[in-house]
């Protein structure tokens, strides 16, 4: 056997010697037996492994997405052209572009909304209308929970503090109402990263992934409440009386001040635009309503931007393509169906182990969900598998103590870990099952 240039390898070298010997011929001679040696399904072991120890080591989320891009496509042997090539594809991609728009807009607008005041007078209205306290503690984490403000639990935590005073809640009580109230939304609003990039790393419409998520949102509300309130009691506050007009009123300033909000929901789930172009046309009409200073536009424009964002976003649609190009998704489900491991272990072992890790939901998404993408699009989109996918990485990071929102709620409330952990595992569980409830009926009903 000679290389490309024309020199035998001794029978006594090793392959890394005749590495370095063979150059370029060394290295494809070592590829080609790799190939030959090691499966598909172990090459992307090796690679959540690398993600894993990159995690560990706290190297952002975005080089470790990048950096495991370009392994993969070494690993399958692609040639350093096509990487490269992969790279600006994925990163020039009007669906990459799109998706950039759109999160960078969504952290703009929650700063506007904090500028103009319309999230705090929103939350005055309706501590009008609800006089009944529990009803307030939910709402109100539930209302800051809308937008996928930075910090929010914290935002929320004085106010539930506030209103729970009356009802004498412990420390733990009160961190599990305004953690778990905060997240209610965040398995179906299309304004949540991790809803956008489902849709774009899948190829669904963002309607469809809020619509497949809703019984995780109605389960997690069911059990907030019976979980959070159960046994706590409340008395009518004497604010004056709760008249018809006094609702209507508070009602009207609850719709006027989350008025933006609600046209983006409007525009993107009932019109179907894009929602980069709805984050635009609410942010572009709020400005102008308040007449908001340039200097001040300039200041939130700065302190909303994120270079991790767009690295992130760029790491996650470079990975997919690599993905794509190097066929590993397509061999790697061969590979798994073939040993007879069931799908649904994948897509809830995956998540899960990404979400408990990482405590951030766009993490698990953006790294578990494109290794998935066979199994979701088997024959036709398989939207319980997406569901469930979803619904264990979350639950996972409802659980993870790296999740930032828990620690700094728990700091906040001074709640004791251990007491805390017993209130979340059984709601968690029950969306848990939720999901997998909702997974067997779609299976059934095909």
């Amino acid at each position: 056997m000679k290389n490309k240039i024309g020199t035998s390898p001794s029978k006594n070298k090793s392959p890394l010697a005749f590495f370095f010997e063979s150059g370029l011929g060394g290295f494809e001679f070592i590829e080609s037996q790799k190939n030959r040696i090691m499966p598909d399904s172990v090459k992307i072991v090796i690679i959540l492994i690398g993600i894993l120890v990159f995690i560990r080591f706290k190297v952002a989320l975005s080089v470790t997405l990048l950096c495991s891009a370009a392994a993969l496509g070494l690993l399958f042997n692609l040639s350093l052209s096509k990487i490269a090539l992969s790279f600006f594809n994925g990163a020039l991609d009007p669906e990459t572009l799109l998706l950039t728009a759109s999160l960078l807009l969504i952290l703009f607008f929650s700063a506007v909304m904090k500028e103009t005041g319309n999230m705090t007078r929103s939350i005055a209205a309706l501590r009008e209308i609800f006089r009944d306290a529990r009803a307030t503690v939910a709402i109100i984490p539930a209302i800051i929970g809308i937008l996928p403000i930075m910090g929010g639990a914290m935002l929320s935590a004085p106010l539930v503090l506030e209103a729970s005073d009356e009802l004498r809640l412990s420390p733990e009580k009160r961190t599990f109402n305004n953690y778990w109230f905060r997240h209610i939304w965040e398995y179906t609003l299309p304004t949540y990263p991790s809803i956008i990039m489902i849709a774009t790393i899948v190829g669904i419409p963002v309607a469809q992934v809020s619509l497949i998520n809703l019984p995780l949102t109605i389960a997690a509300i069911a059990v907030g409440f019976f979980f959070g309130l159960k046994g706590v009691r409340s008395s009518l506050p004497s604010s004056g009386p709760l008249t018809f007009g006094t609702v209507a009123k508070n009602l009207g300033r609850f719709i006027t001040n989350l008025l933006p909000f609600f046209i983006v929901l409007w525009l993107t789930l009932y019109f179907k635009v894009q929602l980069a172009y709805s984050l635009a046309l609410a942010v572009i009409g709020t400005i102008l309503y308040h007449r908001l200073s340039s200097t001040l536009i300039w200041r939130l424009l700065k302190i909303s931007f994120s270079w991790e964002i767009v690295f992130l976003i760029w790491g996650i649609m470079i990975f997919k393509e690599i993905l794509v190009v190097s066929g590993a998704m397509n061999s790697v489900a061969k590979e798994f169906t073939a040993i007879g491991m069931p799908p649904f272990i994948l897509i809830i072992a995956l998540p899960a182990i990404l979400g408990v890790i990482t405590g951030y939901s766009n993490a698990y998404v953006g790294l578990s969900f494109p290794i998935l993408l066979p199994l979701f699009q088997a024959g036709a989109p398989n939207y319980g598998y997406v569901m469930m996918a979803y619904c264990s990485g979350f639950c996972a990071v409802l659980l993870s103590p790296m999740h930032a929102c828990l620690v700094m709620t728990r700091e906040y409330f001074k709640a004791d870990i251990s007491k805390l952990y017993r209130l979340l595992i059984l709601p968690v569980a029950i969306v848990f099952v939720t999901g997998v409830a909702f997974l067997l009926i779609s299976a059934w009903v095909k």
